[in-house]
């Protein structure tokens, strides 16, 4: 058997074993050259050809490298030899990587797929996935998901290296957000790095503004310690490894000043806002009802659909439909309360996307109570102070809806009258009791 045929048998192609970083002119224009025969002998059959097909243990890999960097230096400069060698080499080496990684799944494997850690839930995500690149939230690190695996936090979306995930010190922010449900309500709580013993907040490395900016210079510099970061949304100090300038609408600023302007905030501070920001959990300042006029439209049209509401879930052509699945439960806090609000809900009002769409809910279910139910339609109310025989709904414009029975009535007859006839029945009922 020739040297013919042990390429082609048990190798890849020169091209397709080839990397970025040799792609030299000799490289790609010997690329289709087979390997010489005379550098197969007993001594380094492993080596040239079964490295990279049988040789799967990291020991194995190992000696088959040392033997191969031999063979490069032993070989002629320039000559085809030392090229093929110089390719194998860099084919064992990234075999190496394989097999390190495949030793790691095993072991993890072997150990658990999922654990729970300072209120994360991690599971295992396997290679591959999405080339999108990821971040270690623990290290700092490129998480190279195409060649990696890696934990996740189902609840917080963290994510870490396999060997980072026994030195984590951040606790997930849903555990946070479920001990406290609330935002923090003062606009960037600022505490002094001395009260933080000049270390950061969340690994309690050692901080200091009058140090280089950014996270390379911590890493290369004679000193220990990093540059501080403010996070605009606690008021803390972190280190470039905890915070990394990444901008987030505060809620604070947008409950009190109507503020949208994105703030750097934390890593921790930033998951925290990510998960939660769908959740009802802010209730305005009175005082932006007078200087926002979209608010004020908005908790009107809240009030109105509260009405809608009683007619619709009480409904059974309705809930069969499944008309109060596909209506009511888009953001369905909206018609439970007319003051508290998500923070996607004000970004939608500021951006002028809300109104529309919560105006377009409003057309459906007033369409199915005033035209197409039938149920719906004979629990309407007829005006008791006019000779009018319309039927009418608390939910429509220039109705007055009395506050003591919930009889409806036109506002231009009651502003009239100022009675309420049911009241005045009940009223006289009880004086004949």
């Amino acid at each position: 058997m020739d040297a013919h045929i042990f390429l082609e048998d048990d190798f890849h192609s020169p091209t397709t074993c080839s990397s970025p970083d040799m792609t030299s002119g000799d490289d790609l224009s010997d690329s289709s050259t087979n390997v010489p025969a005379s550098i197969v002998n007993a001594a380094n059959y492993i080596t040239v050809k079964e490295g990279c097909q049988s040789a799967f243990t990291t020991e194995e890999l190992n000696l088959a490298i040392n033997q191969c960097k031999k063979l490069v230096l032993e070989s002629e400069e320039c000559s085809e030899e030392r090229k093929w060698f110089v390719r194998r080499l860099i084919e064992l080496r990234h075999r190496l990587q394989q097999a390190k990684e495949s030793e790691e799944i095993k072991t993890i494997q072997v150990l658990e797929e999922s654990f729970v850690k300072l209120g994360h839930h991690f599971i295992f995500e396997y290679l591959p996935t999405s080339a999108t690149k990821k971040y270690c939230d623990r290290c700092c690190g490129t998480i190279w998901n195409v060649v990696q695996s890696y934990y996740q936090c189902t609840d917080c979306q963290y994510k870490c290296h396999i060997k980072c995930a026994e030195s984590l010190f951040r606790v997930c922010a849903h555990l946070v957000m479920s001990e406290n449900p609330n935002y923090i309500e003062k606009i960037c709580p600022e505490v002094g790095l001395d009260t933080q013993g000049y270390r950061c907040y969340e690994c309690s490395c050692r901080i200091n503004y009058n140090v280089p900016k950014g996270y390379y210079p911590y890493l290369f510099s004679d000193t220990d310690v990093a540059e501080a970061r403010l996070c605009n949304y606690n008021g803390h100090h972190y280190c470039p490894s905890c915070h990394w300038n990444t901008p987030a609408i505060i809620p604070a600023r947008v409950m009190l000043n109507w503020d949208f302007e994105p703030q750097k905030v934390s890593r921790a501070s930033y998951q925290l806002i990510r998960i939660t920001k769908s959740r009802p959990l802010i209730t305005l300042d009175e005082n932006l009802y007078n200087f926002v006029d979209e608010l004020a439209t908005i908790k009107k049209k809240r009030e109105e659909l509260g009405l809608m509401k009683q007619y619709i879930a009480t409904c059974r052509p309705s809930l069969e439909s499944g008309l109060v699945m596909r209506e009511l439960e888009w953001r369905k806090h909206l018609i439970h309360s007319t003051t508290v609000f998500s923070l996607d809900d004000l970004c939608d009002i500021y951006s002028g996307t809300f109104l529309s769409k919560i105006e377009a809910m409003q057309e459906v279910l007033k369409k199915h109570i005033k035209e197409d139910c039938t149920v719906c339609k004979g629990r309407g109310y007829i005006c008791e102070l006019c000779d009018n025989d319309e039927v009418i709904f608390g939910f429509d414009k220039n109705t007055y809806t009395c506050p003591k029975c919930e009889n409806v009535c036109h506002k231009t007859c009651w502003n009239d009258k100022k009675t309420c006839k049911k009241c005045l029945r009940r009223e006289q009922k009880l004086e004949v009791e």
